[in-house]
């Protein structure tokens, strides 16, 4: 499939563009940033697919037609928590370093595990995850948290997007790194059955609020909730909801304005 790209100069306000995005249910973009700190914005379109109105007044620097082999990002090995590397270059072998290695082909939108809600949830998975805990990844983009929550020791992994391009590049990235996940399009819960040990969700803050009006559903008394994608400004809204339906923060970390929560039952 044949999609435009549209790269624009990214000068206003991260968060409420992603918002504004998530709110118009258009998830196919990407934001980049070069080595001078300037930003970017990559809206891609599907045929027939018109640019959505609020992109209007932005800046374009260059429109081109590209397809999903060209959404690789190069990027250099890096740890996105201590213990776990993210592997770009599909090159590192785990036994020479001791590591668990992710092998990944970042695609459009979809992370590459730098930006630092994934590494908040990786480092809170590393910590929370027991041997064959039962994992349910909600939003899982590129599928590295699944991917992380398999070969931390997780006994099932379930992973779910709502769009079927990140469900694509979820299934491709589970392939390249030989782990049993799986995943599968659901709007949220609505496609998913059982009881997690730990349900996981790099999200928005918007979003979180209708999970966890389901999430009960799906686990039991001493499950563990990894919310992340909130910014500090909207962190309120999610505590106040989780105790409206029984959890409680136990922990909490900050990177700039974003914040994960790990909760527990109340």
């Amino acid at each position: 499939m044949k999609f435009k790209e549209i790269i624009f100069s990214l000068k206003e306000d991260e968060e409420k563009l992603v918002d504004t995005f998530y709110r118009e249910e258009f998830f196919n973009f990407a934001i980049e940033e070069d080595e001078k700190g300037n930003k970017f914005l990559k809206v891609y379109l599907r045929e027939g697919e018109t640019l959505p109105d609020f992109l209007k007044n932005l800046d374009t620097l260059e429109e081109r037609i590209t397809s999903p082999g060209d959404w690789t990002v190069e990027l250099e090995p890096f740890e996105i928590t201590e213990g776990i590397i993210i592997d770009p270059t599909e090159k590192l072998k785990e036994y020479e370093y001791g590591k668990i290695v992710i092998k990944l082909s970042p695609g459009l939108a979809f992370g590459t595990g730098l930006h630092p809600t994934t590494r908040m949830s990786a480092y809170f998975l590393k910590k929370y995850l027991k041997e064959n805990d039962k994992v349910l990844d909600v939003g899982t983009g590129t599928g590295i948290l699944a991917i992380i929550a398999k070969k931390l020791g997780a006994s099932l992994v379930i992973a779910v997007d709502v769009d079927d391009q990140a469900v694509e590049v979820a299934k491709e990235n589970v392939e390249k790194n030989d782990v049993d996940v799986i995943v599968k399009n659901s709007d949220l819960l609505s496609k998913v059955d059982g009881v997690y040990d730990i349900v996981v969700s790099n999200i928005l803050a918007e979003v979180l609020l209708k999970l966890l009006t389901e999430v009960n559903r799906v686990t039991h008394e001493n499950s563990v909730l990894i919310l992340s994608g909130v910014v500090e400004r909207k962190e309120y809204m999610i505590k106040e909801k989780a105790y409206k339906e029984g959890w409680n923060t136990v922990e909490r970390k900050q990177e700039r304005e974003w914040v994960t929560l790990v909760m527990k039952r109340l």
